[in-house]
C-alpha cells in the first residue's frame, strides 16, 4: 500500500462518515430513501474494493456520491429558509 493509496482510503472513509452524518441530520423527509440507497451502494462498493488498483475508481464513486449528499444539504437549507406565502 502506497502513501497515496492510504491517503485516498482515508478520504473515502471520511466522506463515507460524512454521508452517514448528513443522512442522520437531514434524513426522514424528502430524499430519505434516495440517501439510504446511496449509502447502501457505497457500502457495497466499499466491500468490493479489495486492492490498491480499485482505489481510484472508489475515490471517484465516493466523490460523486458526496456531491449528491452536499446537494441534499443545500436543498434542505433552502427549504428551511422558504419565506411565508401570503397568498395561497
Amino acid at each position: 500500500m502506497t502513501k497515496e493509496t492510504l491517503k485516498d482510503r482515508k478520504k473515502i472513509n471520511k466522506m463515507h462518515h460524512k454521508m452517514w452524518k448528513i443522512f442522520e441530520d437531514y434524513g426522514g423527509y424528502e430524499y430519505n430513501d434516495e440517501m439510504y440507497w446511496q449509502l447502501q451502494g457505497m457500502r457495497d462498493s466499499l466491500m468490493e474494493c479489495e486492492g490498491d488498483s480499485d482505489i481510484p475508481n472508489m475515490l471517484k464513486e465516493a466523490t460523486d456520491t458526496m456531491a449528491y449528499f452536499d446537494w441534499v444539504v443545500e436543498v434542505k437549507k433552502l427549504m428551511e429558509r422558504e419565506p411565508p406565502q401570503l397568498y395561497s
